[in-house]
């Protein structure tokens, strides 16, 4: 009953926060906008973790890819955008 309510207080925190990913998967969307075609991408998160800012530091670093932060003043999200690398498997492209 405990683990139900602390798992149910969890998940509710993560709704308040808002954004279309909860704070876990951040890093991972950020990823995947950062090696897409060369295009801008856009997504909308609650608040920004310490792990999403050091994967914002890693994307610049390796890929050149800078990512512009907005916040929104009517709900108090975040949004993020770039331009991708249009990163491409050489492997799979010529087969």
């Amino acid at each position: 009953e405990e683990l139900g309510q602390r798992a149910a207080a969890l998940v509710l925190e993560e709704i308040r926060r808002g954004g279309c990913v909860d704070t876990s998967a951040q890093g991972l969307a950020l990823i995947w906008m950062a090696l897409g075609p060369e295009d801008v991408s856009r997504l909308r998160i609650g608040m920004l973790t310490h792990y999403t800012i050091g994967t914002l530091r890693l994307l610049k670093e390796c890929f050149g890819v800078e990512f512009r932060v907005k916040r929104d003043e009517d709900d108090g999200t975040i949004l993020m955008s770039c331009l991708g690398s249009g990163y491409s498997n050489m492997v799979k492209v010529s087969t």
